[in-house]
Protein backbone atom coordinates (compact mmCIF):
# COMPACT_ATOMS: atom_id res chain seq x y z
CA UNK A 1 0.00 0.00 0.00
CA UNK A 2 1.13 3.11 -1.25
CA UNK A 3 1.32 6.19 1.25
CA UNK A 4 -1.08 8.10 -0.25
CA UNK A 5 -3.78 4.46 -1.18
CA UNK A 6 -3.39 5.18 2.91
CA UNK A 7 -4.00 8.36 3.49
CA UNK A 8 -7.08 8.55 1.31
CA UNK A 9 -8.34 5.80 3.05
CA UNK A 10 -7.95 7.60 6.54
CA UNK A 11 -9.90 10.19 5.14
CA UNK A 12 -12.45 8.02 4.00
CA UNK A 13 -12.70 6.87 7.37
CA UNK A 14 -12.85 9.90 8.55
CA UNK A 15 -15.42 11.06 7.01
CA UNK A 16 -17.39 7.86 6.92
CA UNK A 17 -17.07 8.65 10.52
CA UNK A 18 -18.28 12.06 10.92
CA UNK A 19 -21.36 11.31 8.40
CA UNK A 20 -22.24 8.84 10.91
CA UNK A 21 -21.96 11.07 13.59
CA UNK A 22 -24.11 13.68 12.34
CA UNK A 23 -26.52 11.94 10.98
CA UNK A 24 -27.17 10.87 14.31
CA UNK A 25 -26.91 14.05 15.99
CA UNK A 26 -29.67 15.10 13.30
CA UNK A 27 -31.98 12.23 14.18
CA UNK A 28 -31.55 12.91 18.14
CA UNK A 29 -32.14 16.41 17.27
CA UNK A 30 -35.26 15.68 14.96
CA UNK A 31 -36.58 13.25 18.12
CA UNK A 32 -36.40 16.27 20.33
CA UNK A 33 -38.08 18.78 18.27
CA UNK A 34 -40.74 16.18 17.43
CA UNK A 35 -41.44 15.67 21.06
CA UNK A 36 -41.29 19.58 21.68
CA UNK A 37 -43.61 20.12 19.05
CA UNK A 38 -46.29 17.60 20.64
CA UNK A 39 -45.40 18.88 23.86
CA UNK A 40 -46.59 22.51 22.51
CA UNK A 41 -49.59 20.79 20.73
CA UNK A 42 -50.97 18.91 23.48
CA UNK A 43 -50.79 22.62 25.27
CA UNK A 44 -52.70 24.10 22.42
CA UNK A 45 -55.48 21.03 22.29
CA UNK A 46 -55.81 22.12 26.43
CA UNK A 47 -55.80 25.75 25.85
CA UNK A 48 -58.28 25.96 23.02
CA UNK A 49 -60.56 23.48 25.71
CA UNK A 50 -60.55 26.12 28.26
CA UNK A 51 -61.51 28.59 25.79
CA UNK A 52 -64.50 26.64 24.19
CA UNK A 53 -65.31 26.10 28.01
CA UNK A 54 -64.89 30.08 28.64
CA UNK A 55 -66.96 30.24 25.19
CA UNK A 56 -69.79 28.27 26.26
CA UNK A 57 -69.75 30.42 29.63
CA UNK A 58 -70.00 33.53 27.85
CA UNK A 59 -73.01 32.33 25.41
CA UNK A 60 -74.72 31.77 29.17
CA UNK A 61 -74.12 34.86 30.46
CA UNK A 62 -74.83 36.96 27.42
CA UNK A 63 -78.28 34.76 27.14
CA UNK A 64 -79.06 35.44 30.50
CA UNK A 65 -78.61 39.22 30.36
CA UNK A 66 -80.63 39.36 27.00
CA UNK A 67 -83.66 37.61 29.38
CA UNK A 68 -82.81 40.49 31.34
CA UNK A 69 -82.87 43.28 29.03
CA UNK A 70 -86.29 42.13 27.61
CA UNK A 71 -87.78 41.93 31.33
CA UNK A 72 -86.68 45.65 31.74
CA UNK A 73 -87.55 46.57 28.31
CA UNK A 74 -90.92 45.36 29.02
CA UNK A 75 -91.31 46.85 32.25
CA UNK A 76 -90.79 50.15 30.30
CA UNK A 77 -92.82 49.75 27.68
CA UNK A 78 -95.69 49.00 30.15
CA UNK A 79 -94.71 51.85 32.25
CA UNK A 80 -95.13 54.06 28.83
CA UNK A 81 -98.04 52.19 27.30
CA UNK A 82 -100.09 52.75 30.85
CA UNK A 83 -98.96 56.51 31.20
CA UNK A 84 -100.24 56.99 27.21
CA UNK A 85 -103.53 55.31 28.55
CA UNK A 86 -104.14 57.70 31.37
CA UNK A 87 -103.13 60.73 29.62
CA UNK A 88 -105.71 59.80 26.98
CA UNK A 89 -108.07 59.09 29.63
CA UNK A 90 -107.29 62.30 31.03
CA UNK A 91 -107.85 64.44 27.64
CA UNK A 92 -111.37 63.08 27.48
CA UNK A 93 -112.84 63.94 30.55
Amino acid sequence: MTPELIGILAVGATVIGLLVTFRRDARADTQALRAGFNAGLAEVRNGLADVRRDVQALTKRVSRLEERVSRLEGVIEGLFARRGARDRHDDAA
